[in-house]
């Protein structure tokens, strides 16, 4: 048998690649420029890739595998260098499956993309055949069904998934698995992760998994992740990447420009020139054009330097600063935690009104469904609060939220993706099964068309706008909730205040997880604070809460009891009707002015619902 001396060169230099990633790289491999219309090679990494790639290479000569979690600033490079040693492992040997997991769609897409590059770039004697090639797998393995068994090429291939479509089950043996973004990961899915995932990933030689992700509030799983690397105790490396290295950006100084650092600033300059010993960072001289280019990106941010520090952090414990600060306070969540509890039952709603009873056990957050934990009890009042959504596959939830008024319990959750007539319809019967709840819809996109619906079936009891502003809330002429930024604040603190004071009961794991995950970011000044679920976070259910909850405490103004103050529990007019013996007349025209305000609200009031 002769032996070409082209393919023994081309051989020889695929075992030379084998063992030398960094030649590969600098060869075979091309990445897009920060600098648009540019192509280059990968042959020079930047500091931070240089920083894990050193780790990386020291944990696979001493045990042979590699296991490490990164905690990088944005832009560091690091998927880009992750996702060429899951190409260079795959693309020179047989038989090897890699896995790349990216939080969303749009960024495996993109991981996907600079695979295919580094595919379409190589050499054409060193390219691998390709079977498959789309935008979830690379199948390196010949397409030819006739020639396969002689020829079958590598048989290798990788796969690019996002957290929320990836379906984790037992049997599956990945060699390496990279991780990005994991901070945004769903909960359910980084459970899937431990318990089906990493038990197929053994600790054998070649196999890899690096997690790297940047700190982001409700990044829990990640953050746990950090910490048991750091601590030395488990077998993962941790890696900790600071802004001045890992980011090369710098803005050059104009032409006599004195650059003075300020306190901030020399302090930064300290610690990078002493180093970081207990996470592996070296002594680095921060120049100042880099000090330059900081103080830009900090003036140009909404949040200043609080979200510079923690998208590109200086040290470890900087990355997790809480910029998104909790809504509601963690404690009172955890205490809340001990209602949390499946549904009596689920339930669908037919075109007749009839409840019937759904035969699933348990609803994911990714299902549609309507639960419930208590019916409709006779002479108690409830309140349904709804945030609306388009109904579209991919998009936002419409969630409806059913509370007892008086206790302010969870009775009932409809969480459906549903167009606006169609829930128009399920609320009409919802609202009529709990005695005729009242409804009050968030009067944004969709919900006008809900809204609608409930008024052309004729429902006698929507929720009427207050105006807030005036020195009693009266009555508006519309109907349903209107969201501003002003209502927003009063609706979240008030919702906030019940929780701290133990003054409302959850049961539905969805809501009370949205709850734990909404955050504040804050703005330029505190009125323009923005409301929102944090990252990879819906605020549905959150949102339809607090409605829910407003709108019924409006119902209850000068009415609620509160059982450890005897003279609390009379109605805000008795306790007027007392105080007015020992008021003078000033108290008492205000009295006659309130008890005249009240009367023409309820009448107005009882017109509308009539």
């Amino acid at each position: 048998m002769i032996i070409s001396p082209i393919n023994a060169y081309y051989d020889l230099k695929r075992e030379l690649y084998r063992r030398d990633f960094e030649r590969f790289a600098g060869e075979q491999l091309w990445i897009t420029s920060v600098e648009p219309g540019k192509i280059i090679r990968l042959n020079r990494f930047n500091g931070g890739q240089v920083l894990l790639h050193n780790a990386v290479e020291q944990q696979r000569r001493e045990k042979g595998w590699v296991r490490a979690v990164l905690i990088k600033c944005r832009q560091m490079g690091g998927s880009t260098y992750t996702s060429a040693r899951a190409f260079h492992l795959a693309s020179l040997n047989p038989g090897v499956w890699t896995m790349e997991i990216a939080h969303d769609g749009d960024t495996a897409g993109a991981i996907f993309e600079k695979c295919k590059m580094f595919y379409n770039r190589m050499a054409e004697d060193l390219k691998p055949l390709t079977r498959y090639d789309n935008k979830t797998e690379l199948k390196f393995e010949n397409p030819d069904a006739r020639t396969r068994g002689i020829y079958p090429g590598l048989n290798s291939k990788m796969t690019f998934n996002h957290a929320k479509n990836l379906k984790v089950g037992t049997g599956l043996t990945p060699h390496f698995i990279h991780m990005t973004e994991t901070s945004k990961f769903d909960t359910e899915f980084c459970e899937l992760l431990e318990s089906s995932l990493f038990p197929g990933l053994h600790l054998v030689p070649n196999t890899w998994c690096i997690n790297e992700s940047t700190a982001y509030v409700g990044g829990d799983y990640f953050h746990n992740c950090c910490e048991r690397a750091r601590s030395g105790a488990t077998e993962w490396m941790f890696v900790f990447v600071p802004w001045y290295i890992g980011v090369e950006e710098r803005i050059p100084l104009d032409k006599g420009e004195k650059f003075h650092r300020n306190k901030e600033e020399k302090h930064i300059a300290k610690l990078a020139e002493l180093g970081q010993p207990d996470d592996n960072v070296p002594p680095w001289i921060i120049t100042d054009e880099q000090f330059k280019w900081r103080r830009n990106q900090i003036a140009s941010r909404e949040g200043g330097e609080l979200i510079f520090k923690q998208e590109y952090p200086a040290t470890y414990e900087e990355a997790w600063i809480n910029v998104d600060k909790a809504v509601f306070p963690p404690d009172s969540m955890y205490r809340m935690r001990q209602h949390l509890a499946d549904p009596k039952f689920y339930a669908t709603i037919a075109a007749d009104g009839k409840f019937h009873k759904d035969s699933r056990q348990h609803m994911s957050a990714e299902e549609g469904y309507f639960a419930i934990w208590k019916e409709a009890e006779p002479g108690r009042k409830y309140d349904i609060g709804v945030d609306t959504s388009v109904g579209i596959e991919g998009g936002d939830w419409s969630v409806a939220e059913v509370f007892e008024r008086e206790s302010r319990e969870q009775v009932a959750e409809l969480h459906l993706l549903i167009n606006g007539p169609d829930l128009g319809e399920q609320l009409y019967w919802l609202g009529i099964h709990y005695n005729m709840a009242q409804i009050s819809v968030e009067m944004a996109s969709t919900g006008f068309t809900v809204n609608g619906a409930l008024q052309r079936r004729g429902y006698p009891n929507l929720y009427i706008w207050r105006h807030r502003e005036r020195a009693f809330p009266t009555l508006s002429s519309y109907s349903g909730w209107k969201t501003n930024r002003e209502s927003k604040i009063y609706a979240i603190d008030m919702a906030r205040d019940w929780l701290v004071k133990d003054q409302m009961v959850i049961h539905s794991h969805l809501l009370w997880t949205e709850m734990k995950n909404f955050v504040r970011i804050p703005g330029s000044d505190p009125s323009f604070d923005q409301y929102r679920g944090g990252p990879g976070y819906h605020d549905d259910a959150v949102m339809a809460f607090v409605i829910c909850l407003i709108a019924g405490d409006d119902e209850m103004q000068g009415m609620r009891r509160v059982d450890n103050d005897p003279d609390a529990n009379l109605t805000r007019r008795d306790q007027i009707s007392r105080a007015l013996a020992e008021g003078g007349p000033a108290f008492k025209d205000g009295f006659d002015t309130m008890t005249k305000i009240g009367a023409r609200m309820k009448s107005l009031k009882d017109a509308l619902i009539g």
